[in-house]
Protein backbone atom coordinates (compact mmCIF):
# COMPACT_ATOMS: atom_id res chain seq x y z
CA UNK A 1 0.00 0.00 0.00
CA UNK A 2 1.21 3.45 -0.77
CA UNK A 3 -0.33 6.57 0.67
CA UNK A 4 0.41 9.98 -0.84
CA UNK A 5 1.36 12.51 1.79
CA UNK A 6 0.04 15.92 0.86
CA UNK A 7 2.07 17.77 3.48
CA UNK A 8 5.40 16.40 2.24
CA UNK A 9 4.94 16.59 -1.52
CA UNK A 10 6.63 13.56 -3.09
CA UNK A 11 7.16 11.61 0.13
CA UNK A 12 5.40 8.26 0.33
CA UNK A 13 4.53 6.04 3.28
CA UNK A 14 5.46 2.39 2.68
CA UNK A 15 4.05 -0.26 4.97
CA UNK A 16 5.63 -3.74 4.98
CA UNK A 17 3.69 -6.97 4.52
CA UNK A 18 2.51 -8.63 7.72
CA UNK A 19 2.43 -12.39 8.20
CA UNK A 20 -0.42 -13.01 10.61
CA UNK A 21 -0.92 -16.75 10.12
CA UNK A 22 1.95 -17.74 12.42
CA UNK A 23 1.84 -14.95 15.00
CA UNK A 24 -1.07 -13.93 17.22
CA UNK A 25 -0.35 -10.19 17.51
CA UNK A 26 1.68 -8.32 14.94
CA UNK A 27 2.83 -4.72 14.75
CA UNK A 28 4.69 -2.78 12.12
CA UNK A 29 6.51 0.50 11.84
CA UNK A 30 6.03 2.81 8.87
CA UNK A 31 9.02 4.08 6.90
CA UNK A 32 8.79 7.52 5.31
CA UNK A 33 10.96 7.98 2.26
CA UNK A 34 11.34 10.50 -0.53
CA UNK A 35 11.37 7.90 -3.28
CA UNK A 36 15.12 7.15 -3.14
CA UNK A 37 14.75 3.48 -2.24
CA UNK A 38 13.69 1.01 -4.94
CA UNK A 39 10.30 -0.58 -4.49
CA UNK A 40 10.07 -4.28 -3.83
CA UNK A 41 7.43 -6.46 -5.41
CA UNK A 42 5.41 -7.76 -2.48
CA UNK A 43 2.02 -9.41 -2.70
CA UNK A 44 -0.26 -6.63 -1.49
CA UNK A 45 -3.31 -8.86 -0.91
CA UNK A 46 -2.44 -9.48 2.76
CA UNK A 47 -1.41 -6.01 3.86
CA UNK A 48 -2.65 -4.28 6.96
CA UNK A 49 -2.37 -0.49 6.79
CA UNK A 50 -2.18 1.97 9.64
CA UNK A 51 -2.33 5.77 9.79
CA UNK A 52 -1.03 6.81 13.23
CA UNK A 53 -2.45 9.40 15.59
CA UNK A 54 0.31 11.96 14.95
CA UNK A 55 -0.14 11.99 11.20
CA UNK A 56 -2.27 14.24 8.98
CA UNK A 57 -2.90 12.92 5.47
CA UNK A 58 -5.06 14.00 2.59
CA UNK A 59 -5.71 12.42 -0.78
CA UNK A 60 -6.86 8.93 -1.70
CA UNK A 61 -5.98 5.58 -0.20
CA UNK A 62 -6.78 2.21 -1.79
CA UNK A 63 -6.20 -1.07 0.01
CA UNK A 64 -7.22 -4.74 -0.17
CA UNK A 65 -7.35 -6.15 3.35
CA UNK A 66 -7.61 -3.80 6.33
CA UNK A 67 -6.81 -0.17 7.13
CA UNK A 68 -6.94 1.41 10.57
CA UNK A 69 -6.91 5.18 10.90
CA UNK A 70 -5.91 6.62 14.27
CA UNK A 71 -5.01 10.11 13.04
CA UNK A 72 -6.47 12.72 10.74
CA UNK A 73 -7.26 11.86 7.12
CA UNK A 74 -9.05 13.92 4.50
CA UNK A 75 -10.16 12.35 1.23
CA UNK A 76 -11.19 9.08 -0.40
CA UNK A 77 -10.86 5.58 1.07
CA UNK A 78 -11.50 2.72 -1.37
CA UNK A 79 -11.47 -1.05 -0.90
CA UNK A 80 -14.13 -3.24 -2.53
CA UNK A 81 -13.22 -6.21 -0.26
CA UNK A 82 -11.52 -4.55 2.71
CA UNK A 83 -12.31 -3.39 6.21
CA UNK A 84 -11.82 0.19 7.37
CA UNK A 85 -11.48 0.92 11.07
CA UNK A 86 -11.65 4.54 12.26
CA UNK A 87 -10.41 4.51 15.85
CA UNK A 88 -11.70 6.56 18.76
CA UNK A 89 -10.23 10.06 18.48
CA UNK A 90 -9.50 9.73 14.76
CA UNK A 91 -11.00 12.14 12.23
CA UNK A 92 -11.81 11.52 8.58
CA UNK A 93 -13.06 14.64 6.78
CA UNK A 94 -14.22 15.39 3.24
CA UNK A 95 -14.71 11.64 3.10
CA UNK A 96 -15.85 9.43 0.28
CA UNK A 97 -15.53 5.96 1.76
CA UNK A 98 -16.29 2.87 -0.36
CA UNK A 99 -15.40 -0.34 1.47
CA UNK A 100 -16.88 -3.76 2.22
CA UNK A 101 -16.93 -3.25 6.01
CA UNK A 102 -16.58 0.00 7.95
CA UNK A 103 -16.17 0.10 11.73
CA UNK A 104 -16.39 3.71 12.89
CA UNK A 105 -15.42 4.73 16.42
CA UNK A 106 -14.09 8.21 15.63
CA UNK A 107 -15.40 11.16 13.62
CA UNK A 108 -16.31 10.90 9.93
CA UNK A 109 -17.64 13.81 7.89
CA UNK A 110 -18.74 12.72 4.43
CA UNK A 111 -20.19 9.72 2.65
CA UNK A 112 -19.80 6.08 3.68
CA UNK A 113 -20.78 3.23 1.38
CA UNK A 114 -20.23 -0.22 2.89
CA UNK A 115 -21.12 -3.14 0.61
CA UNK A 116 -21.44 -5.61 3.54
CA UNK A 117 -21.70 -3.89 6.92
CA UNK A 118 -21.38 -0.51 8.64
CA UNK A 119 -20.84 -0.40 12.41
CA UNK A 120 -21.10 2.87 14.33
CA UNK A 121 -19.41 2.23 17.67
CA UNK A 122 -20.40 3.96 20.89
CA UNK A 123 -17.81 6.75 20.37
CA UNK A 124 -18.68 7.31 16.68
CA UNK A 125 -19.69 10.73 15.38
CA UNK A 126 -20.80 10.53 11.73
CA UNK A 127 -22.12 13.41 9.62
CA UNK A 128 -23.17 12.65 6.05
CA UNK A 129 -24.77 10.01 3.87
CA UNK A 130 -24.39 6.33 4.68
CA UNK A 131 -25.43 3.29 2.67
CA UNK A 132 -25.08 -0.38 3.66
CA UNK A 133 -27.11 -3.60 3.64
CA UNK A 134 -26.48 -3.94 7.40
CA UNK A 135 -26.18 -0.97 9.77
CA UNK A 136 -25.30 -1.47 13.43
CA UNK A 137 -25.52 1.58 15.71
CA UNK A 138 -24.24 1.06 19.23
CA UNK A 139 -25.65 3.01 22.16
CA UNK A 140 -23.93 6.40 22.40
CA UNK A 141 -23.07 6.71 18.70
CA UNK A 142 -23.96 10.01 17.03
CA UNK A 143 -25.29 10.11 13.48
CA UNK A 144 -26.47 13.20 11.63
CA UNK A 145 -27.35 12.57 8.01
CA UNK A 146 -29.20 10.23 5.72
CA UNK A 147 -29.18 6.46 5.63
CA UNK A 148 -30.01 4.11 2.75
CA UNK A 149 -30.20 0.32 2.83
CA UNK A 150 -28.57 -1.36 -0.15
Amino acid sequence: MTIGAAATGAAMLHLPKLLTEEVGAVSTQAVLSSGERPRTNINKDNWLGFVGDVVNFSGEVCFKSMLRIDGHFSGNVISPDGTLIVSTGAEVTKAVIKVAVAKINGTVEGDIHASKELVLGRTANVKGKVAAPALIVEEGARFNGSCRRE
